[in-house]
């Protein structure tokens, strides 16, 4: 994939998505469509984020199936936004809190 092809998008999923597995789902899915980036809890204890890089169908994929997210999980949005990155990202990763 060329870098015209490469977008970048930050995900914020809110609603019951922190304790419920959306993490590990969500990765599982993004390394499933090829997509590179991570997620992580947000401080807030109703917000999961995500950065996610790799063609435009796949973010779109992704960005449709976490309006439902896992089966515990009770997605009440997720706001999408196209960021400008000079990262490149190799693989994807779930992010721990480190406090």
């Amino acid at each position: 994939m060329n870098n015209t092809e490469l977008k970048t998008y930050r995900l914020i999923i809110k609603g019951k998505v922190q304790n419920v597995g959306f993490r590990h789902w969500f990765s599982d899915l993004a390394i499933s469509l090829g997509l590179n980036g991570y997620v992580q809890n947000k401080g807030s204890k109703d917000e999961v984020e995500a950065i996610i890089q790799g063609d435009m169908q796949c973010i779109l994929s992704i960005t449709e199936k976490s309006k439902n997210g896992p089966d515990l999980a009770l997605v009440e949005g997720v706001i999408p936004s196209n960021i400008i990155s000079n990262v490149t990202y190799s693989g994807f990763i779930v992010k721990y809190e480190t406090n």
